[in-house]
Parts: structure tokens; C-alpha cells; sequence
């Protein structure tokens, strides 16, 4: 059994109860938190060690529950110029020129952001594969969801083998720890063929249910491909995959349904354009949708539903998604961007969309995103020397807060801290 640590905070936002722990104290052991509480209270043991962070605001890591670490630093260097369909060939051009070298430095800048900005666990979609490795050794808790795409390619069946033999290959040299995991995320469903979500399916089936994740339901193109059967993205398929069906008169949640990928869907990614048939669907399989605050801003996208998915009881996450289409990987500013956008709802609801709520996505509700004895040790600080001692505003000061942050710990360890 290690040593205990006792960290000390000027205040703690818990996310498990209403109200902050002023002059607080966290105790933990072996990676998980074993009691927390108000300091006059704390009882102290010979054997434990003490750190004292000050006058530091303690609250859980956040989670981003959708990034492309790839893109890292395709940051100003892909325009959205034309339709969303058009930025989609200039990414495929730009990916396609990318080297494995210049990935992996991406992927190490994307890194070292997102822990300065204070997450802790990241979902990174990964279209190279190379950040599987890169975050299984990282500081950070982290999921990799390992992107699946066949347009363009002949058969579905061919690339699902050599999909097959990379991944077993990939998953025996380095299997799953205590802070990384892995999924499957099928691109879209215009990007990837009816054969491929069956293969995918079946995989899911016999092999323990990995997370999945799909960006979906994201532009206007998007819609009307699936609404019509023309447009940009029906061009584009036809030249490339001449035999592929087009669909028509459905909807890409719909599509995904009547495919069975609904069932099989943790984390739906956009969902800009959703109707009350998709939502019912969305509701009824439990799928929680994650919101790219910035990434939307930045294709100008229609205005996010939120308001009928919380009708639905549809959980919304917040993620910060590349920074090709973003311009921080900071989940600050994302939740400031939301606020923005809705400024009726409350403080700890946006901050839960960044802590409680990926936390559950993830099927990890009990384990992450609260301050909470048996959870895991997943924290970060932020300054609070400049603030006013203001205990009833502390949940609106973390989501306007632009800096970066001055402690970090993840599974128990101390990742970051700022004298």
C-alpha cells in the first residue's frame, strides 16, 4: 500500500456536492481518493506526505470527449473556403502529405496543450493510429478511438482484413493499462460503406463491446446526401465508388439505425442537424452527443440543438475537436463558447459537460469526473490569488477562466504544478 498524499486547496468544487469545501483538504492513496473535506476537520497520520497548493481553486480533470491530436499542427493551414464537403478533400490532401514523423509531432504538441489546459483524460479520434502508442505512454488518461474510413477504396472486405491484422497486431504488443483504452470510430456515414459498419458490427459483437464514436449528422451537405442523394458529397462517392448505394430520403442517424450501428454507438460527434425521429432514436439508444463549441463556430455550422436533446434527456458533452477547425484545445474556452451560446444555463450544468458527463459517456460515471472518496484521482488547480473570495460564483469563475493551470494530477500522480 503507498503512501498517503494529502493536498491542500484554498476551495474545492467537488461536482458531487452543490456547494464548495472552503480551505479544504483531498487525501489520496493508491491512485483513488480516500476521503476529502475541510481541513479543521483533517486528522493527520505521521506517515502522510503533505502538499499544499495555496490559494488554488481544486476541481476533477476534465475530459475531452472528441480531439484529432493528428491535426494538432494543421492549426491556419486547411481554409474552409467553400463547402464543408471541400474542406474534407483539402484535410484528405493535406493527411495524405503528412509524414508519420510530423504525426507523431502533432500528436506530442496536442499532448502537452491539453494537459497545460487542464484535461486529464482525452478522447482522441485517431486517423493515423500513430497516437495510440504516443498517449498509452503519455501523462494523460486516454481513449483512442481508431478511425475506420473505405471511400475510395474497392473493397470493403479487403480493407477490413488488413483493419483486423493491424489492430491485433497493435492491441497483443500493447494492450489496454489502467489509464489507456481503445475503440472504434467509423468516419461518417457517408465516408464508410454499408460492408464495412457490418464488419465493424460483428467485430463489436465477439470482442467484449469496445467504445465506439461517429462523427454524424454534422453539415448541411451531410443532410441533404442523405436527404436527396445529391449534392458535393453524392459527386464525390460516385467518382470514387462508383457501385456504392446512395442513399435517399433518410437521415444519417436513421441511416446508422436501420445499418444496427445505433445500438452500438457510445459518443455521436455534431449532430447539428437532428430531427425529432432521430432524437427519439438517439434517447432510445442511450447515445450522448458531443458538442465542438469552436469547430462549430468555425464552419458556421446551424445552431446546435441543445435544448431538444436536455428535453430528450440526451447527455451533451463538450469537445474541443482539431486544430484545424479550432484555434485552442483549451476546454476553458470551449465551455466559455458554449456559455456564450446559452447563457440561461447554469454554471455547473456547462462545467458537468466537461467532468460528470463524458465521465458516464465513457461508462466511467463512477470512477471520474468528481472529487468524491473511491473515485479516481484525477485533479487539476487553478489560481485563485487574483480573485475575490466569492464562494457562490466559484462554478462561473472556472468557466471564464482563459488561463492555464497551475496543478494537475492524474491517476494519483502529479503531473503538472505551477509554483
Amino acid at each position: 500500500m503507498s503512501q498517503r498524499l494529502v493536498l491542500l486547496a484554498k476551495s474545492i468544487l467537488t461536482m458531487d456536492r452543490p456547494q464548495p469545501i472552503e480551505d479544504g483538504f483531498v487525501i489520496v492513496q493508491d491512485h483513488r481518493i480516500i476521503q476529502v473535506g475541510k481541513r479543521k476537520d483533517l486528522f493527520l497520520h505521521p506517515s502522510v506526505r503533505m502538499l499544499d497548493l495555496g490559494d488554488t481553486l481544486l476541481l476533477p480533470g476534465l475530459i475531452n470527449a472528441h480531439c484529432h491530436l493528428d491535426y494538432t499542427l494543421f492549426k491556419g493551414r486547411v481554409r474552409h473556403e467553400g463547402g464543408f464537403q471541400e474542406w474534407l478533400r483539402k484535410m484528405g490532401r493535406k493527411t495524405r502529405e503528412t509524414s508519420t514523423a510530423d504525426f507523431k509531432r502533432s500528436i506530442q504538441k496536442g499532448i502537452q496543450e491539453s494537459l497545460i489546459y487542464g484535461t486529464t483524460t482525452l478522447c482522441d479520434t485517431a486517423t493515423s493510429w500513430e497516437s495510440y502508442s504516443l498517449l498509452r505512454h503519455s501523462a494523460l488518461r486516454a481513449f483512442v478511438f481508431l478511425e475506420l474510413i473505405d471511400m475510395g477504396n474497392p473493397s470493403a472486405m479487403r480493407y477490413w482484413a488488413q483493419i483486423r491484422e493491424k489492430l491485433k497486431i497493435l492491441t497483443k504488443d500493447q494492450p489496454p493499462t489502467e489509464t489507456f483504452g481503445w475503440g472504434l470510430s467509423p468516419h461518417t456515414p457517408f465516408t464508410v460503406s454499408k460492408e464495412l459498419l457490418h464488419f465493424a458490427g460483428l467485430f463489436l459483437n465477439g470482442n467484449g463491446k469496445p467504445l465506439t464514436s461517429i462523427h454524424l449528422a454534422e453539415s448541411r451537405e451531410e443532410a441533404s446526401y442523405f436527404r436527396n442523394g445529391k449534392g458535393p458529397m453524392a459527386e464525390r462517392i460516385k467518382v470514387l465508388n462508383p457501385a456504392w448505394t446512395i442513399p435517399r430520403k433518410t437521415t444519417p442517424v436513421q441511416y446508422l439505425n436501420e445499418n444496427g450501428w445505433l445500438p452500438k454507438l457510445d459518443l455521436g460527434v455534431h449532430l447539428n442537424l437532428v430531427g425529432e425521429r432521430d432524437i427519439k432514436l438517439l434517447a432510445k439508444n442511450r447515445i450522448s452527443v458531443v458538442h465542438c463549441p469552436g469547430s462549430h463556430a468555425y464552419f458556421r455550422h446551424p445552431v446546435f440543438p441543445f435544448r431538444k436533446f436536455k428535453r430528450a434527456g440526451i447527455p451533451v458533452c463538450i469537445g474541443t475537436d482539431s486544430l484545424a477547425s479550432n484555434q485552442s484545445l483549451s476546454l476553458f474556452r470551449e465551455m466559455r463558447l458554449f456559455r456564450k451560446n446559452y447563457p440561461g444555463v447554469s454554471s455547473p450544468e456547462i462545467l458537468s459537460m466537461t467532468t460528470v458527463k463524458p465521465a458516464q459517456a465513457l461508462g466511467m460515471g463512477h470512477q471520474l469526473g468528481k472529487i468524491k472518496p473511491g473515485y479516481l484521482a484525477d485533479l487539476i488547480g487553478i489560481p485563485m490569488s487574483r480573485w475575490k473570495p466569492e464562494p457562490d460564483r466559484l462554478y462561473e469563475r472556472v468557466i471564464q477562466f482563459s488561463g492555464t493551470v497551475s496543478f494537475s494530477m492524474i491517476h494519483g500522480l502529479p503531473r503538472l504544478r505551477v509554483s
